[in-house]
């Protein structure tokens, strides 16, 4: 079990609930568009609050943007709920639909309505059901949607509010909208493995900052270097026979269940998945089931005029297109051989006309700069922008079609290292380089941060909005799954700012007021646990000692750091109430070692133990989605029976060893596979299971921070 931790137990400062007198708003992030501040008393969060959705609108689902599966006024409510539950735990949550009108007396209420007056609209004027308007009195706030999502992003509004203020919020009247509907993020899934629970998860978290869409890059391979046999995957099982050349690898695929249940969990908190399958470059994995469509210059890139070339590519997309819950769809596309332009202009509309026949899609596509002067990309098409060398966006835009800003010198990053991209966005740049001359903050109409006039106005229709991307370019070696929320969450809040404000709007969220916020607010993100975070009273998380302490015939180890993390022994293994313990962390396993590999800690996200080295000596190892990483320059005796005290520290910048007290090393990954290119690896501690066949354990701590042990 992986505990969910309340957001309060991990601030350095305890929230004290004070009386509900004059407040000023905190710093929410993205900030709202409009704060009509009453004075007079706050809301202040009592002991119970009652929920009352109207039951006129209880059941609609008033929804503009690209879902298909749009949640209700009331399934949204019912999110809400459970977040406040989870958020203040002190607070008693009761939820019923009824007549708004009515107020009851004796009970502080929140109320869900929706209403068509709103009018609340786009940047470019377009209207908009993610609009709302939030009404706050001292014992009752009134929340109205221009839509079921709309009311479900006041809520994020709300509880950001209550979190940042101890529980209160300012009387008045907001009135919100974004400025843009397209407000994204993209992971490269198709090049490290991620579980569906930690998309979930991730997803969870963005929706936290009223980020929109998930684009979710699934089918992708390294670059191959000629290597036909290079790592490539496609991450979705078919479940026609026809196509399971396509997934050798089952164990790291979704099925059509558990990606149902990802996007609708998604929608729950107002956030489309966007699919793309990539094709034809970046297709490794169609080529390495179906060689004769490969061009041979390039494995990777599929051979558009071989006959079953595009027969191939539309049977997977129709396999496939029935599981996506969206109105629109990538199919990539990008850095094809700019010789065949004209096989590839078609292609790309023969897939458009394809898919909208099949299913009444739309597609984008990553911006291709195609050197013809017969054809083109239809118009019907949005454009993914993403480099200047590939496209022009402003002419794009100016010509008629539809652009997404994915800049890469905003919005890339690479895990780990890159020569070209950061491993995390660029804050000064995001906060002050939209311009190289002027600086300013950055927002999705900026492409050319070298010349200002080569940008769209923010009030552009064609300018959908933007979506940074995250990729995964050195292929699952190079980084763990947690490792690429590390990487992400601080970028996550700041798009998601810029995007539903922009920097010329007089009430646009400043650096200062990001930085006063960002920290309370990663911490209290309800629905997820990215970070790992396990509830102490104190520096100790966890302690069993098995050396002085007793336990009972049933078994029972008790945790002597106070927390109450008793754990019970059945053969030798400590099975706990734990599951991962996230950075920072330091902690102390003594056992007497076997002579052999075993797994010492195991938990939901990573395990640890003793491996092998080819040399035939043991050494220490963390094992990650089936990957396993040595602490290749050490080495541990064969001898059994010896007692051993291994600590480990880890921090979201890496991981190392102490081993009877001295530095062991620090864990890293090849980057290039040579061993010349090295990267340093961050693992949460595993704590579901404590020991193994053959090892007895003494002692196992674990303390919150990096502690000196010894």
């Amino acid at each position: 079990m992986q505990i969910l931790a309340p957001w309060w137990r991990f601030l350095s400062i305890a929230v004290v609930l004070v009386p509900a007198l004059a407040l000023n708003l905190p710093p929410l992030v993205p900030a709202v568009h409009s704060h009509d501040a009453q004075g007079g008393l706050a809301f202040r969060l009592p002991n119970r609050i009652h929920i009352v959705v109207n039951a006129h609108d209880a059941h609609l689902t008033k929804d503009d943007g690209l879902t298909l599966i749009p949640p209700t006024l009331l399934d949204f409510a019912q999110t809400f709920k459970a977040d406040i539950e989870a958020l203040f735990p002190h607070t008693a949550v009761s939820l019923a639909t009824g007549d708004v009108r009515k107020s009851s007396d004796d009970t502080a209420e929140i109320t869900f309505s929706l209403s068509d007056s709103l009018h609340t609209t786009l940047a470019d004027g377009t209207p908009t059901t993610e609009g709302y308007e939030l009404d706050v009195l001292p014992t009752r706030i009134q929340i109205t949607g221009a839509g079921s999502k709309g009311a479900f992003w006041a809520t994020r509004t709300l509880l950001q509010g209550l979190v940042l203020s101890g529980g209160q919020f300012p009387s008045g009247k907001v009135v919100d909208q974004p400025d843009w509907r397209t407000r994204g993020f993209m992971l490269d899934v198709g090049r490290q493995w991620y579980p569906i629970s930690f998309l979930q998860e991730l997803c969870t978290y963005a929706s936290w900052f009223k980020l929109s869409e998930f684009h979710v890059h699934l089918s992708d391979n390294v670059s191959p270097q000629g290597n036909f046999n290079a790592y490539a995957r496609f991450r979705l099982r078919p479940e026609d026979q026809a196509l399971a050349g396509l997934t050798p690898h089952l164990n790291e695929t979704y099925s059509r269940e558990e990606f149902d249940a990802f996007q609708a969990g998604c929608a729950a908190r107002g956030v489309t998945v966007i699919p793309e399958l990539e094709s034809p470059g970046h297709a490794l994995v169609i080529t390495q089931w179906k060689p004769e469509l490969a061009l041979s210059t390039d494995p990777s890139l599929i051979n558009l005029t071989v006959p079953d070339a595009i027969p191939t590519i539309k049977s997977i997309w129709q396999e496939f297109l029935p599981w996506f819950h969206t109105k629109q769809v990538s199919i990539g596309a990008d850095e094809y051989n700019a010789s065949l332009a004209d096989d590839y202009n078609n292609f790309v509309n023969e897939m458009s006309d394809f898919i909208a026949h099949q299913s009444g899609k739309t597609i984008r596509l990553w911006g291709t700069r195609e050197p013809s002067n017969r054809t083109s990309v239809s118009k019907n098409i949005t454009i993914q922008h993403w480099d200047f060398g590939d496209d022009d966006p402003f002419e794009l835009i100016r010509s008629g079609y539809d652009v997404i800003n994915s800049e890469d010198s905003f919005q890339y990053i690479v895990m780990k290292q890159s020569g070209s991209f950061p491993q995390s966005l660029n804050q000064t740049r995001l906060w002050d380089g939209a311009n190289v001359d002027t600086g300013g903050i950055w927002d999705p109409h900026v492409f050319d941060r070298g010349n200002a006039s080569n940008n769209p106005s923010m009030t552009d229709p064609r300018l959908k909005g933007a979506i940074m991307a995250a990729w995964n370019d050195h292929g699952p070696t190079a980084s763990t799954f947690l490792e690429a929320f590390y990487a992400l969450k601080q970028g996550l809040p700041v798009v998601a700012s810029a995007g539903w404000q922009a920097a010329s709007r007089p009430n646009h969220l400043t650096h200062d007021q990001f930085l006063a916020a960002y920290p309370t607010l990663e911490a209290a993100a309800p629905g997820q646990n990215l970070d790992r975070r396990v509830p102490s009273k104190g520096t100790v998380v966890v302690d069993y000692d098995l050396t002085h302490v007793g336990f009972s015939a049933s078994g029972i180890v008790r945790d002597q750091s106070g927390n109450g993390y008793d754990a019970k022994l059945v053969g030798g293994v400590l099975h706990t109430p734990l599951g991962s313990k996230g950075h920072n962390y330091t902690l102390l396993l003594r056992a007497k070692l076997g002579g052999s590999p075993s797994t010492l800690l195991a938990g939901p996200d990573d395990s640890f133990g003793l491996a092998s080295l080819p040399n035939g000596g043991l050494t220490l190892a963390f094992t990650s989605s089936n990957i396993t990483y040595l602490l290749s320059n050490f080495t541990l005796g064969r001898d059994s029976g010896t007692v051993r005290e291994i600590v480990l520290t880890g921090l979201e910048s890496g991981t190392s060893a102490f081993v009877d007290g001295k530095h062991a090393g620090d864990f890293q990954t090849s980057i290039d596979q040579t061993g010349n290119n090295l990267a340093p690896m961050a693992f949460v501690a595993p704590a579901q299971t404590v020991g193994a066949k053959g090892v007895q354990v003494q002692k196992f701590v674990i303390w919150d921070g990096i502690q000196s042990v010894g």
